[in-house]
């Protein structure tokens, strides 16, 4: 029976684990987009090799019309290109295509 307990225990630790980073995504949508300090080193390095810009200086191009943005045209939202990081609807990449 305690070697039963421990197993439920230690799944409910692993299940715990592998949702940890969805929670921490989810907190960050709003300083993530409001404050590009708050990206991680990883975030900020993939932004960089695809040129992200925000703005973005051609406003027919921006995430809010672009295929890989998911988010709602009027603020954040993620992008897939970035594994689901969330950038603001005004923002630019070279890597834009139009939606649809």
């Amino acid at each position: 029976m305690a070697n039963r307990e421990r197993v439920l225990t230690r799944r409910t630790m692993l299940g715990t684990i592998a949702i940890l980073p969805l929670a921490f995504t989810a907190r960050a949508h709003g300083a993530s987009c409001a404050d590009p300090a708050t990206l991680s080193a990883a975030q900020k390095s993939m932004r960089k090799s695809l040129g992200f810009k925000s703005p973005a200086p051609d406003v027919a191009k921006r995430c809010a019309t672009c295929a890989f943005f998911t988010g709602k045209a009027a603020d954040c939202g993620p992008c897939a290109l970035l594994s689901g990081g969330v950038v603001p609807a005004n923002g630019l990449c070279d890597s834009w295509a139009k939606k649809g």
